[in-house]
């Protein structure tokens, strides 16, 4: 059964939010916008006892919309979760028969589930309390079922694990973890094999204890205890180097992972980063051989996995996701990688933001993009490394000298791109609608510095059309020379240019200093004589002087109008 839809309302930092979810799907956004919160309600709702009588809820669960609000005067928390066919007959008949009083069918003759969770203070009881309900297509309560067995057959169907940013193996491979247990538990072993080893280990362990004899001091004295409580009369102290029961054996058992120098260390040793691929890998073991006995046969996990790159080596999360990707069932993920994220179809992600103090989630439309604008701009995020997904603004340039040296300028101005969320995005490879488009699907603001020749000009045309009402210059500011390097010669830098020229090329500079055409010949010459990266850091260096002519006007401009479009978006 896939999860096609979670909405939730009023829980913790979230007032209200729609997330349409996929088969597997990448939650990213800055830190409090409820990624976490989002997997939290979701094991909630389908891993806890909902008694009406006992809330899994706690206070601070319930949103409060302001300083003075309480948790007892909150508006009710509501978690609703949409099961839903992707196509016709794609549920086995007896997940249908089992949920005949709660199925609903669409009319396009696809099968739907809706199953709605709801706490809120009870004044009667002075306590919150919880209740729970299936709805109908319209989104009405189906009086018909009630029965609280299809909240437990609803959750052995689709069990959500949740696995947090912190894996241990101390939390995960113990005997009452629900991935580790199933494998310790009911030996498959005859009970004629069971008691032929437990007599061999009661062998080893005895002939332990007769040759290690500190053991004894131990004995005697714990049979002191007899003497002031009813206890066995014989046989009162027993030690137990090796435990001589299967089961106590099988429940006690470590798993080792050799080191480089062929030392064997349980996993509780390892690092932080091999703690947390093992309990993944775990979680992979218990699906592949442990999820069909100890749930329903047509059982569908959800993975809910927070921050699976924690501790890993970027060049181990760079792999990650083909490790992700195989894993069983549907998969809820949340990512701060851009390593990770670069690997990530776009379809794939959700990007969670605050508008006007309230958590939005934005995704890229199927029919944004056509075939070989999604297979340009999947590219332009691999080559970025998923970086670009993560900024608030993205402040689109032609070049590499733009992309280089806009940041620095900004620096120089008092400004932090990557504190307020301002990415710098080279277009010329991808193109500029397709990042425009996307940009606006994931809502991240964007704005274009264009050169002023013909192919700017182009650029900022295309922008205008995709700007809708916004006001113009909010999306594009325009060069009056023709590209950033006479931009930086009229700002005052004709030197830099000027002395970069060798001799093996001033021939190319045929015209006087007073001559229209003398900037443009020098410029090409100079780049000619090194390049374009090494002009703008030569820039770069004499603007940070002390009494240097400074920012151009046109530049700090586009460097201010992101930085606002970026800090509106917060």
């Amino acid at each position: 059964m896939l999860l096609k839809t979670l909405t939730i309302e009023n829980y913790r930092g979230i007032a209200k939010l729609a997330l349409e979810l996929d088969r597997t799907t990448v939650l990213i956004g800055e830190n409090n916008t409820g990624k976490s919160s989002i997997l939290e309600a979701l094991h909630t709702c389908m891993n806890r006892g909902l008694s009406r009588r006992a809330t899994p809820f706690s206070e601070y669960d319930f949103h409060l919309p302001s300083a003075e609000a309480e948790p007892t005067d909150a508006n009710p928390l509501v978690l609703t979760l949409t099961f839903e066919e992707s196509k016709k007959d794609e549920w086995p008949d007896e997940i249908v028969q089992a949920f005949d009083k709660a199925v609903q069918t669409l009319d396009d003759d696809r099968q739907r589930l809706t199953f709605r969770v709801t706490s809120k203070y009870d004044k009667a009881t002075r306590d919150f309390a919880v209740d729970w309900c299936f709805l109908d297509k319209d989104g009405n309560v189906l009086p018909t079922a009630k029965q609280p067995k299809l909240v437990t057959d609803l959750q052995q169907l689709a069990p959500v694990f949740l696995l947090p940013s912190d894996r241990t193996a101390s939390q995960h491979f113990h005997a009452k973890s629900s991935l580790w247990s199933p494998f310790t538990r009911n030996p498959e072993i005859s009970e004629e094999m069971q008691a032929e080893i437990e007599e061999q280990i009661e062998q080893v362990n005895q002939a332990v204890l007769d040759s290690h004899k500190p053991f004894e001091a131990v004995k005697d004295r714990m049979a002191q205890t007899g003497k002031l409580m009813p206890l066995a009369e014989k046989d009162l102290v027993s030690v137990e180097a090796v435990p001589t029961r299967i089961f106590d054996m099988l429940s006690r058992t470590q798993v080792k992972l050799g080191c480089r120098t062929g030392a064997r260390l349980p996993i509780s040793q390892h690092g932080a980063g091999t703690q947390s691929l093992s309990v993944l890998f775990l979680f992979e073991a218990f699906l592949q051989s442990r999820l069909a006995n100890t749930h329903d046969k047509h059982s569908e996990p959800i993975l809910a996995l927070e921050e699976p790159e924690s501790h890993l080596h970027p060049s181990a999360i760079r792999a990650l996701w083909s490790t992700l990707d195989r894993l069983a069932g549907q998969k809820v993920i949340t990512t701060h990688s851009g390593d990770l994220l670069g690997a990530v179809p776009l379809p794939s992600v959700r990007r969670l933001a605050r508008r006007n103090g309230q958590v939005e989630v934005f995704r890229l439309a199927d029919t944004t993009l056509d075939h070989k604008e999604k297979l340009k701009v999947a590219y332009h995020v691999r080559a970025k490394r998923g970086a670009l997904l993560f900024a608030r603004c993205w402040l689109l340039v032609e070049g590499e000298t733009e992309f280089s040296i806009l940041p620095e300028f900004a620096r120089l101005l008092g400004y932090d791109f990557d504190l307020d969320g301002v990415s710098c995005v080279e277009f010329a490879q991808c193109g500029l609608k397709p990042l425009i488009k996307t940009a606006k699907d994931l809502g991240i603001e964007w704005h274009l510095l264009a050169d002023g020749d013909q192919s700017g000009k182009a650029y900022a045309k295309t922008a205008d059309s995709l700007r809708g009402s916004d006001a113009s210059a909010e999306r594009v500011s325009a060069l009056p020379e023709p590209d950033l390097e006479h931009c930086l010669w009229h700002g005052g830098y004709s030197p830099v240019y000027e002395s970069a020229v060798d001799a093996n090329h001033k021939s190319m500079v045929k015209s006087s200093p007073c001559d229209p055409q003398y900037p443009t010949e020098t410029i090409k010459a100079a780049i000619a004589s090194t390049s374009k990266p090494y002009l703008g850091f030569a820039v770069l260096t004499e603007a940070a002087k002390s009494g240097s002519p400074g920012i151009p006007a046109k530049l700090q401009l586009a460097i201010e109008t992101a930085l606002k479009l970026a800090r509106r978006s917060v």
